[in-house]
């Protein structure tokens, strides 16, 4: 569909950050065109990799084209007056162990990459493990000696950007929903979930929900996340995966020490450790996760079946926490960290589900075999800061229009190696099956 022209009627399957953003962006290059956006959920999806209390804005990228892309999309969300109040630019900062491997790498490209940009003046370098522990606690604090830890110290050195921030995920995608709201040529199906795309002769013709209702358009999009093999053979370009995340409530006296801290990333340990925000703080691992293999009817063939990993949350499965050997490696992190909340009850947890690429790279291209049919999925744990621009460049795809390094780095096509973008620690994904943990069996978040 190489002309700037839509049909009368799109359907985008996902409400999350590929969807919400497309959705606008045809509103207000096409006025006429009906756009139906299709969700298991009413926005903000509870259970969305786009939703969150907690998400890094950042700009720094050892890929030149997603740093200037994320750059633009910060500047936009700092100029977004219905935005703004939700963002806080407190810095993020990028602690190794300093151990020699691929993830030094990735962190010494980093810094490389800021201060070429000529961003040195934004940067507090910390050169000890002390250093890197008063970032986090003030001046004079003292970590926690090496007989308290279980194993080799893992943070020792590092620096912080202090052009990076955090922005309140939820609340901005609420501002996104209420603004396609806002769009006559928009309209919501919540509710009711996909079953499958309706093809006819090669052709996607529209969506077949859960209850039998046929819905028709001139073009689909399946922006649905870790949702999106179920709809889509992506020919195992992409991983259904979750991480571990979990939040620890707050005394006021903690959130005054802690409030003006900047995010805090370990490249070693996969550990993020996210400042205050109402009353409680956030920390995840991106490990390299769980898959929830199943067995579904093969998307171009329901006569055939397909075996693929799709989310198990804590909506469809409201008792379940996170795995034990998560909880224990969150855990043994804080230990060196953030010792005062090592043993600290959860508030709560959850597993968030990713659809990650190799590369990190997107996926957001039209399906090579059926027509009117557009992918834009992949989003790899670091999508959400392109919220302001990836939906007229979604739209862009459809015209045909990328600019060729990004056409080409997002294509519907098997993905390289990892160079940094949004790198996971490496390892088996392990099947969620043979780990789930139930709030229901007694279990506590607690070790």
């Amino acid at each position: 569909m190489a002309s700037q022209t839509l049909p009368d009627s799109v359907i985008i399957v996902g409400a999350g950050i590929f969807g919400l953003s497309t959705a606008l962006a045809i509103a207000r290059r096409y006025p006429d065109p009906k756009v139906t956006v299709i969700d298991r959920q009413t926005p903000p999806v509870e259970d969305g990799t786009s939703v969150d209390t907690t998400r890094c804005i950042r700009s720094v990228y050892a890929d030149p084209d997603y740093g200037r892309l994320a750059a633009k999309a910060q500047r936009m969300i700092e100029a977004d007056p219905e935005l703004k109040p939700h963002y806080f630019k407190q810095g993020m900062s990028f602690i190794t162990s300093g151990r020699p491997g691929p993830l030094l790498e990735v962190w010494k490209k980093g810094l490389a990459h800021l201060e070429s940009q000529g961003k040195g003046g934004s940067v507090v370098h910390m050169k000890t493990p002390e250093e890197v522990f008063q970032r986090v606690h003030g001046k004079g604090a003292e970590p926690a000696p090496d007989s308290k830890l279980s194993k080799e110290r893992s943070w020792n050195y590092g620096y912080c950007n202090l052009e990076d921030a955090f922005i309140d995920a939820k609340e901005s995608i609420r501002v996104c929903y209420e603004r396609c709201l806002e769009q006559p040529s928009i309209t919501f199906r919540c509710g009711v979930p996909v079953h499958r795309i309706s093809i006819q002769n090669g052709r996607a013709t529209g969506v077949v929900l859960e209850n039998g209702e046929v819905l028709a358009a001139g073009l689909t999009l399946v922006a649905a996340g870790a949702w999106s093999p179920r709809l889509v053979d992506l020919e195992g370009m992409i991983a259904s995966s979750a991480i571990e995340v979990a939040w620890i409530k707050l005394t006021d006296e903690e959130v005054a020490k802690w409030k003006n801290m900047s995010i805090t990333t370990n490249l070693n340990t996969g550990l993020n450790l996210f400042p205050p925000h109402k009353g409680e703080t956030k920390i995840l691992r991106r490990s390299p996760g769980y898959k929830n293999t199943v067995t579904v009817p093969h998307p171009e063939d329901p006569s055939k079946t397909l075996q693929t990993s799709i989310p198990r949350t804590t909506v469809s499965n409201p008792t379940d926490v996170i795995p034990f050997e998560a909880e224990v490696g969150l855990r043994d992190q804080l230990r060196e960290i953030m010792p005062s909340l090592a043993d600290r009850p959860f508030d709560r947890t959850k597993l968030c589900w990713l659809s990650h690429t190799s590369s990190s790279d997107f996926i957001i291209a039209p399906h090579p075999r059926i027509q009117g049919l557009h992918v834009a999925t992949g989003g790899s744990g670091h999508a959400w800061k392109f919220l302001p621009i990836i939906g007229d460049l979604v739209l862009d795809s459809v015209h045909d229009k990328l600019p060729k390094n990004l056409k080409d780095k997002w294509a519907y096509a098997p993905k390289g190696a990892d160079m940094g973008n949004a790198s996971m620690l490496r390892g088996e994904i392990k099947e969620l099956r043979d780990y789930v943990r139930s709030s229901d069996d007694g279990v506590r978040s607690r070790l």
